[in-house]
Protein backbone atom coordinates (compact mmCIF):
# COMPACT_ATOMS: atom_id res chain seq x y z
CA UNK A 1 0.00 0.00 0.00
CA UNK A 2 1.17 3.36 -1.10
CA UNK A 3 0.57 6.65 0.17
CA UNK A 4 1.04 10.10 -2.14
CA UNK A 5 0.42 13.51 -1.10
CA UNK A 6 -0.34 15.83 -3.79
CA UNK A 7 0.55 19.21 -2.83
CA UNK A 8 -1.30 21.45 -5.81
CA UNK A 9 -4.51 19.39 -5.25
CA UNK A 10 -6.43 23.15 -5.87
CA UNK A 11 -5.68 23.78 -8.68
CA UNK A 12 -7.50 22.03 -11.68
CA UNK A 13 -4.26 20.32 -12.38
CA UNK A 14 -3.63 19.07 -9.18
CA UNK A 15 -7.59 17.90 -9.05
CA UNK A 16 -7.47 15.68 -12.23
CA UNK A 17 -4.21 14.01 -11.26
CA UNK A 18 -5.88 13.36 -7.74
CA UNK A 19 -9.05 11.55 -9.41
CA UNK A 20 -6.85 9.56 -11.82
CA UNK A 21 -4.55 8.46 -8.85
CA UNK A 22 -7.66 7.47 -6.72
CA UNK A 23 -8.11 4.49 -9.86
CA UNK A 24 -5.50 2.65 -8.40
CA UNK A 25 -6.95 0.83 -5.28
CA UNK A 26 -3.51 0.40 -3.95
CA UNK A 27 -2.60 3.93 -3.26
CA UNK A 28 -3.73 6.24 -0.30
CA UNK A 29 -4.36 9.80 -1.96
CA UNK A 30 -4.30 12.51 0.13
CA UNK A 31 -4.02 16.36 -0.93
CA UNK A 32 -2.79 19.85 0.20
CA UNK A 33 -4.42 23.16 -0.98
CA UNK A 34 -4.46 26.98 -0.77
CA UNK A 35 -7.93 26.26 -1.79
CA UNK A 36 -10.63 24.05 -2.12
CA UNK A 37 -10.16 21.71 -5.15
CA UNK A 38 -12.21 22.91 -8.16
CA UNK A 39 -12.94 19.69 -9.42
CA UNK A 40 -13.61 15.99 -8.01
CA UNK A 41 -10.77 14.44 -6.54
CA UNK A 42 -11.81 10.83 -6.33
CA UNK A 43 -10.94 9.09 -3.11
CA UNK A 44 -8.41 11.94 -1.95
CA UNK A 45 -8.56 13.49 1.18
CA UNK A 46 -7.41 16.58 1.43
CA UNK A 47 -6.55 19.45 3.80
CA UNK A 48 -6.68 23.79 3.17
CA UNK A 49 -3.73 24.88 4.49
CA UNK A 50 -0.66 26.58 4.01
CA UNK A 51 1.98 25.14 6.30
CA UNK A 52 5.31 25.71 7.60
CA UNK A 53 8.19 22.91 7.19
CA UNK A 54 7.93 21.59 10.66
CA UNK A 55 4.32 20.96 10.57
CA UNK A 56 4.53 19.63 6.74
CA UNK A 57 7.26 17.09 8.44
CA UNK A 58 4.60 15.78 10.90
CA UNK A 59 1.63 15.69 8.55
CA UNK A 60 4.26 13.34 6.16
CA UNK A 61 5.36 11.29 9.19
CA UNK A 62 1.71 10.95 10.40
CA UNK A 63 -0.02 9.51 7.23
CA UNK A 64 3.27 7.53 6.02
CA UNK A 65 3.57 8.89 3.40
CA UNK A 66 6.04 7.70 0.74
CA UNK A 67 5.35 9.61 -2.68
CA UNK A 68 5.14 13.56 -2.57
CA UNK A 69 3.63 14.99 -6.18
CA UNK A 70 4.64 19.17 -5.91
CA UNK A 71 2.42 20.80 -8.13
CA UNK A 72 1.78 24.04 -6.17
CA UNK A 73 3.77 27.06 -8.55
CA UNK A 74 2.91 30.39 -8.01
CA UNK A 75 1.87 31.68 -11.90
CA UNK A 76 1.40 28.47 -13.13
CA UNK A 77 -2.35 27.30 -13.13
CA UNK A 78 -3.74 31.18 -11.63
CA UNK A 79 -2.50 33.93 -12.32
CA UNK A 80 0.70 35.53 -9.89
CA UNK A 81 -0.04 37.76 -7.21
CA UNK A 82 3.65 40.07 -6.50
CA UNK A 83 6.96 38.79 -7.43
CA UNK A 84 8.36 38.78 -4.06
CA UNK A 85 5.18 36.33 -2.55
CA UNK A 86 5.78 34.06 -5.70
CA UNK A 87 10.15 33.95 -5.08
CA UNK A 88 8.44 32.96 -1.29
CA UNK A 89 6.03 29.85 -2.75
CA UNK A 90 7.81 28.90 -5.74
CA UNK A 91 11.63 28.52 -4.20
CA UNK A 92 11.83 29.18 -0.78
CA UNK A 93 8.67 27.25 -0.39
CA UNK A 94 9.88 24.09 -2.60
CA UNK A 95 13.13 24.25 -0.17
CA UNK A 96 11.47 23.92 2.64
CA UNK A 97 9.05 20.86 0.68
CA UNK A 98 12.06 18.77 0.05
CA UNK A 99 13.66 19.37 3.52
CA UNK A 100 10.17 17.96 4.93
CA UNK A 101 10.61 15.01 2.61
CA UNK A 102 14.03 14.54 3.85
CA UNK A 103 13.34 14.90 7.34
CA UNK A 104 10.47 12.79 7.28
CA UNK A 105 12.04 9.52 5.36
CA UNK A 106 9.56 10.64 2.22
CA UNK A 107 11.14 8.38 -0.49
CA UNK A 108 9.86 9.88 -4.07
CA UNK A 109 8.97 13.18 -4.87
CA UNK A 110 7.79 14.03 -8.53
CA UNK A 111 8.22 18.14 -8.90
CA UNK A 112 6.26 20.38 -12.03
CA UNK A 113 9.05 22.15 -14.03
CA UNK A 114 8.70 23.67 -17.62
CA UNK A 115 10.30 22.89 -20.78
CA UNK A 116 11.14 27.23 -20.80
CA UNK A 117 13.72 26.35 -18.23
CA UNK A 118 16.12 25.70 -21.26
CA UNK A 119 15.59 29.30 -22.65
CA UNK A 120 14.90 30.11 -25.94
CA UNK A 121 18.96 31.12 -27.64
CA UNK A 122 20.20 30.70 -30.77
CA UNK A 123 23.23 28.73 -29.61
CA UNK A 124 20.82 26.06 -28.24
CA UNK A 125 20.30 23.07 -30.31
CA UNK A 126 17.55 22.29 -32.75
CA UNK A 127 16.13 19.56 -30.26
CA UNK A 128 16.89 19.75 -26.06
CA UNK A 129 17.27 16.53 -24.81
CA UNK A 130 17.24 15.73 -20.57
CA UNK A 131 21.02 16.82 -20.67
CA UNK A 132 20.79 20.25 -21.04
CA UNK A 133 20.87 22.49 -18.44
CA UNK A 134 18.85 25.03 -17.01
CA UNK A 135 19.72 28.16 -18.39
CA UNK A 136 21.57 30.51 -15.84
CA UNK A 137 20.54 33.92 -17.29
CA UNK A 138 18.08 35.45 -19.63
CA UNK A 139 15.20 34.18 -17.26
CA UNK A 140 12.19 36.35 -15.49
CA UNK A 141 9.50 35.90 -13.81
CA UNK A 142 7.99 31.77 -13.25
CA UNK A 143 10.57 30.15 -15.48
CA UNK A 144 13.51 31.84 -13.87
CA UNK A 145 11.48 30.79 -10.47
CA UNK A 146 11.39 26.93 -11.89
CA UNK A 147 15.03 27.41 -12.69
CA UNK A 148 16.51 28.05 -9.69
CA UNK A 149 14.11 25.29 -8.09
CA UNK A 150 16.26 22.81 -10.44
CA UNK A 151 19.51 24.10 -9.89
CA UNK A 152 18.93 23.63 -6.12
CA UNK A 153 17.39 20.05 -6.99
CA UNK A 154 20.60 19.13 -8.36
CA UNK A 155 22.19 19.81 -5.37
CA UNK A 156 19.86 18.52 -3.10
CA UNK A 157 19.55 14.81 -4.43
CA UNK A 158 23.23 14.77 -4.28
CA UNK A 159 23.35 15.59 -0.56
CA UNK A 160 20.00 13.06 -0.13
CA UNK A 161 20.34 9.72 -2.09
CA UNK A 162 18.15 8.09 0.01
CA UNK A 163 15.13 10.13 -1.73
CA UNK A 164 14.48 9.57 -5.13
CA UNK A 165 13.30 13.12 -7.06
CA UNK A 166 12.22 13.01 -10.33
CA UNK A 167 11.48 16.34 -12.73
CA UNK A 168 8.89 17.13 -15.07
CA UNK A 169 9.41 19.38 -17.69
CA UNK A 170 6.20 20.14 -19.04
CA UNK A 171 5.47 22.77 -22.41
CA UNK A 172 3.00 25.02 -21.47
CA UNK A 173 -0.27 23.18 -20.69
CA UNK A 174 -3.37 23.65 -22.66
CA UNK A 175 -6.29 23.01 -20.78
CA UNK A 176 -7.57 24.87 -17.26
CA UNK A 177 -6.15 28.28 -17.00
CA UNK A 178 -2.99 28.98 -19.10
CA UNK A 179 -0.69 32.40 -19.45
CA UNK A 180 -0.25 31.29 -23.00
CA UNK A 181 -3.93 30.51 -23.89
CA UNK A 182 -4.67 33.48 -22.26
CA UNK A 183 -2.05 35.47 -24.86
CA UNK A 184 -3.40 33.76 -27.76
CA UNK A 185 -6.91 34.79 -26.28
CA UNK A 186 -6.62 38.24 -26.40
CA UNK A 187 -7.46 40.48 -29.53
CA UNK A 188 -4.54 40.43 -32.42
CA UNK A 189 -1.87 39.05 -30.46
CA UNK A 190 1.56 41.37 -30.50
CA UNK A 191 4.41 39.38 -32.33
CA UNK A 192 8.18 40.57 -33.29
CA UNK A 193 8.49 41.58 -36.57
CA UNK A 194 10.44 39.27 -38.77
CA UNK A 195 10.27 35.99 -36.39
CA UNK A 196 7.85 33.24 -36.14
CA UNK A 197 9.38 30.69 -33.88
CA UNK A 198 7.56 27.69 -33.24
CA UNK A 199 6.60 26.64 -29.88
CA UNK A 200 5.01 23.15 -28.34
CA UNK A 201 2.07 22.78 -25.75
CA UNK A 202 0.64 19.98 -23.85
CA UNK A 203 -2.73 18.81 -23.30
CA UNK A 204 -3.95 18.86 -19.68
CA UNK A 205 -4.95 15.02 -20.11
CA UNK A 206 -1.92 14.23 -21.05
CA UNK A 207 0.10 16.13 -17.97
CA UNK A 208 -1.45 14.19 -16.12
CA UNK A 209 -0.77 11.05 -17.30
CA UNK A 210 2.83 12.07 -17.16
CA UNK A 211 2.72 12.86 -13.52
CA UNK A 212 1.05 10.11 -12.50
CA UNK A 213 3.36 7.58 -14.32
CA UNK A 214 6.21 9.08 -12.49
CA UNK A 215 4.15 8.90 -9.17
CA UNK A 216 4.01 5.45 -9.38
CA UNK A 217 7.18 4.59 -10.44
CA UNK A 218 10.79 4.81 -9.26
CA UNK A 219 12.77 6.25 -11.91
CA UNK A 220 14.14 9.49 -11.07
CA UNK A 221 15.95 12.38 -13.04
CA UNK A 222 14.30 14.32 -15.84
CA UNK A 223 11.56 14.06 -17.98
CA UNK A 224 10.84 16.00 -21.33
CA UNK A 225 6.64 16.47 -22.03
CA UNK A 226 4.81 17.91 -24.98
CA UNK A 227 2.50 17.26 -27.91
CA UNK A 228 4.67 15.21 -30.83
CA UNK A 229 3.87 18.18 -33.39
CA UNK A 230 4.64 21.69 -32.95
CA UNK A 231 3.54 25.46 -34.41
CA UNK A 232 4.40 28.61 -35.14
CA UNK A 233 3.52 31.06 -32.96
CA UNK A 234 1.08 33.05 -35.32
CA UNK A 235 -0.46 29.73 -36.90
CA UNK A 236 -1.34 29.01 -32.55
CA UNK A 237 -2.68 32.64 -32.82
CA UNK A 238 -4.99 31.81 -35.90
CA UNK A 239 -5.67 28.04 -34.35
CA UNK A 240 -7.31 30.78 -31.35
CA UNK A 241 -9.27 32.03 -33.62
CA UNK A 242 -7.39 35.86 -33.47
CA UNK A 243 -4.78 37.43 -36.14
CA UNK A 244 -1.22 37.89 -34.81
CA UNK A 245 -0.11 41.81 -35.32
CA UNK A 246 3.47 41.35 -35.78
CA UNK A 247 5.35 44.77 -34.51
CA UNK A 248 8.59 45.96 -33.82
CA UNK A 249 10.17 44.55 -30.77
CA UNK A 250 10.20 48.09 -28.49
CA UNK A 251 6.91 48.25 -29.26
CA UNK A 252 5.57 45.02 -26.87
CA UNK A 253 6.72 46.54 -24.11
CA UNK A 254 4.45 49.01 -24.82
CA UNK A 255 1.72 47.33 -25.68
CA UNK A 256 2.14 45.48 -22.54
CA UNK A 257 1.46 48.87 -20.21
CA UNK A 258 -1.40 49.67 -22.63
CA UNK A 259 -2.84 46.41 -21.54
CA UNK A 260 -2.95 47.94 -17.92
CA UNK A 261 -5.61 49.92 -19.05
CA UNK A 262 -7.40 47.60 -21.64
CA UNK A 263 -7.17 44.46 -20.33
CA UNK A 264 -5.67 43.16 -22.89
CA UNK A 265 -2.40 40.29 -21.52
CA UNK A 266 1.00 40.73 -23.17
CA UNK A 267 3.06 37.90 -23.87
CA UNK A 268 3.69 35.39 -21.14
CA UNK A 269 7.23 34.72 -21.43
CA UNK A 270 10.18 36.22 -21.63
CA UNK A 271 10.69 38.04 -25.51
CA UNK A 272 13.76 35.52 -26.58
CA UNK A 273 10.77 33.17 -26.76
CA UNK A 274 9.34 35.39 -29.57
CA UNK A 275 12.55 34.93 -31.61
CA UNK A 276 13.71 31.95 -30.96
CA UNK A 277 12.18 28.37 -30.80
CA UNK A 278 12.63 26.11 -27.71
CA UNK A 279 11.51 22.51 -28.95
CA UNK A 280 12.56 19.40 -26.93
CA UNK A 281 13.16 15.74 -27.55
CA UNK A 282 10.11 13.57 -25.51
CA UNK A 283 11.77 10.23 -26.43
CA UNK A 284 12.69 9.74 -22.83
CA UNK A 285 9.71 10.10 -21.07
CA UNK A 286 8.38 7.43 -23.87
CA UNK A 287 11.26 4.78 -23.29
CA UNK A 288 11.39 5.10 -19.23
CA UNK A 289 8.26 6.06 -18.54
CA UNK A 290 5.69 4.76 -21.42
CA UNK A 291 4.50 7.93 -21.66
CA UNK A 292 2.71 9.02 -25.38
CA UNK A 293 0.58 11.75 -25.70
CA UNK A 294 -2.64 11.73 -27.21
CA UNK A 295 -3.51 15.19 -28.48
CA UNK A 296 -1.93 17.01 -31.04
CA UNK A 297 -0.90 20.52 -30.49
CA UNK A 298 -3.06 21.92 -33.50
CA UNK A 299 -6.24 20.29 -31.68
CA UNK A 300 -5.17 21.34 -27.83
CA UNK A 301 -5.08 24.58 -28.93
CA UNK A 302 -8.15 25.03 -30.97
CA UNK A 303 -10.07 23.01 -28.97
CA UNK A 304 -8.73 25.64 -26.25
CA UNK A 305 -10.92 28.45 -27.61
CA UNK A 306 -14.28 29.18 -26.07
CA UNK A 307 -16.47 26.68 -27.65
CA UNK A 308 -16.88 30.22 -29.95
CA UNK A 309 -18.34 31.96 -27.38
CA UNK A 310 -17.39 36.01 -26.86
CA UNK A 311 -16.03 37.55 -23.88
CA UNK A 312 -18.41 39.53 -21.40
CA UNK A 313 -15.35 41.98 -21.06
CA UNK A 314 -16.66 45.06 -22.65
CA UNK A 315 -13.23 46.43 -23.16
CA UNK A 316 -12.20 42.97 -24.97
CA UNK A 317 -14.70 43.71 -26.92
CA UNK A 318 -14.04 47.37 -27.84
CA UNK A 319 -10.67 46.28 -28.61
CA UNK A 320 -11.78 43.69 -30.93
CA UNK A 321 -13.85 45.83 -32.60
CA UNK A 322 -10.70 48.40 -33.29
CA UNK A 323 -8.48 45.93 -34.49
CA UNK A 324 -10.92 44.55 -36.76
CA UNK A 325 -11.78 48.01 -38.39
CA UNK A 326 -7.45 48.83 -38.30
CA UNK A 327 -7.38 45.94 -40.44
CA UNK A 328 -9.90 46.67 -42.55
CA UNK A 329 -8.84 50.25 -43.12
Amino acid sequence: MSTVLINGIGGALGAQVARQISTHDEVTVLGLARCEPPAPVGRAEWLVAHLNGVQLTELLRAEHVDTLIHLDFAGADAPAGGREAAVQQNVIGTMEILGACAAAGVSHVVVRSHIGIYGANPKNPTILNESRPAARSGLSGLLRDLAEVEHFLAEFVLKHPELSVTILRFAPIVGGWSPLIEYFAQPSPRTIMGFDPSIQVLHIDDAVDAIVRAALSPCAGAFNFAADDAVCISQAIRLSGQQPASTFESMIGLSASVGDRTKLRPWPFDLSFLRHSCIVDTRRAKDVLGWSPLHRAVDSIRTARQNGRVSDDPAISEAAMRAFLSRKG
